[in-house]
């Protein structure tokens, strides 16, 4: 079943946007009566379109499986040279990360030029793989910030883990439970020592080999749902 982020519904009626109903019409050459899924404000519904000289709308039918994790993961990526935040925010979405922020560390080697451009691709990006893989929020991608805005940051999380090439507990000892977790990856240059004493966050080990920046974040996204029963 074909899904669409919507706004809120009116009278148990949705509007598509211009450009999903164009998709639906042209494309996929939907018909009145086909069901589609729509979400909106974190929930899911099955609906059934309607046509009118308006536009295309779909009229809520039943609530669906929202999807989303229990946990919800925000993922500090420290910000990779070329399109490799692409890849990230791309997988990361489909695999339930919850918010991403793109943050700057001294062994980083990627510049913050273009930002704007590059944050409205990125939301772009993540909003398509929300679509595809059946998603009922779109994570937020965050402005990129400082390494000392990141140190400001993650108190404000239940729990803060920063897996490290040098070492750490491993992640089942961790013991991730917290419903609102921070994951701290660094960039191809890594994360110092002097970095990591400075994060109030736990170390953590994502076992025997060293994971490029691009893999690091989904392969502990994975590791942390599977751990909370999300992955099931």
């Amino acid at each position: 079943m074909h899904s669409f982020f919507t706004e809120p519904p009116r009278g148990g009626l949705v509007r598509l946007s211009q450009e999903d109903a164009h998709h639906i019409l042209k494309s996929l050459r939907m018909q009145a009566g086909d069901h589609v899924a729509v979400a909106f404000d974190g929930s899911r519904h099955e609906a059934a379109l309607e046509m009118s000289e308006k536009g295309v709308y779909a009229r809520l039918l039943q609530e669906l499986p929202s999807g989303e994790p229990r946990v919800r993961v925000t993922l500090y990526q420290g910000l990779p040279k070329g399109d490799r935040m692409d890849f990230i925010v791309q997988k990361c979405t489909e695999l339930g990360v919850h918010r991403i922020v793109p943050c700057l560390f001294s062994r980083g080697v990627a510049r913050w030029e273009g930002g704007q451009n590059k944050l409205t691709r990125w939301r772009r990006i993540a909003r398509e793989a929300a679509v595809q893989c059946g998603r009922s929020l779109v994570p937020e991608v965050a402005d990129c910030i400082s390494f000392e805005a990141l140190c400001r940051a993650l108190p404000e999380h239940e729990q803060s883990l920063v897996p490290w090439e040098e070492g750490g507990l491993p992640l089942r000892q961790a013991n991730p439970q917290g419903q609102d977790v921070a994951l701290v990856i660094g960039p191809e240059g890594g994360i110092s020592p002097e970095e990591v004493q400075a994060l109030q966050a736990q170390p953590v080990t994502l076992g025997p080999r060293i994971l490029r920046t691009e893999t690091a974040g989904m392969a502990a996204l994975t590791m942390l749902l599977t751990l909370s029963g999300d992955m099931e």
